[in-house]
């Protein structure tokens, strides 16, 4: 998203935070990938989801089923283009969903994307939903499973979007 010396800068500064809180415990570099290489991994994954959010986030609303599939196209972009510099040449779902949900959380609570239709799954809030068998975001790779997150955070949101149910369990943490 391009803008002024401001935007950008705050962008930038985003992207630091989404990158550490998706990235930072992952295990999801190869062994052996040079600094350059993963530099260059989040350099071009950053402009994929920059031109991503802003063409479909941030005139309209997105749907869950839309989300969704947008994720898996994002994850699908992702290993078709680094798989390189991936272990096991790929990366889970839950990585993906965790960087796209957690900037768009960003980008909304700036108030330049509409309400998210999801949050960050992580340790602590799927901790929080109270799930018999919860899984490990960094692990995540079904659908299936994200859509029991999902389902999940819905039913404790009550008549909350998602996100601001989010807002307030991370608030309280």
């Amino acid at each position: 998203m391009k803008g002024t010396k401001k935007s950008d800068f705050l962008n930038y500064e985003i992207w630091i935070l989404t990158f550490g809180g998706g990235l930072q415990r992952s295990g999801v570099y190869a062994a052996n990938v040079s600094d350059t290489n993963k530099s260059d991994f989040r350099n071009s994954v950053r402009d994929k989801i920059n031109a991503f959010v802003k063409s479909k986030y941030t005139k309209s609303s997105v749907t869950s089923n839309e989300h969704i599939n947008n994720l898996i196209e994002i994850q699908n972009w992702i290993n078709t283009n680094h798989s390189q510099v991936l272990k096991n040449r790929s990366i889970k779902l839950g990585i993906v969903q965790k960087i796209v949900n957690l900037y768009l959380k960003y980008q909304w609570c700036l108030g330049l994307v509409k309400t998210p239709p999801h949050c960050p799954f992580d340790r602590i809030i799927i901790s929080k939903m109270k799930l018999s068998n919860p899984p490990a975001w960094t692990k995540l790779d079904s659908v299936d499973t994200y859509k029991i997150l999902v389902n999940k955070a819905t039913e404790l949101a009550g008549n909350k979007a998602i996100a601001e149910w989010e807002l307030d369990v991370f608030s309280r943490r």
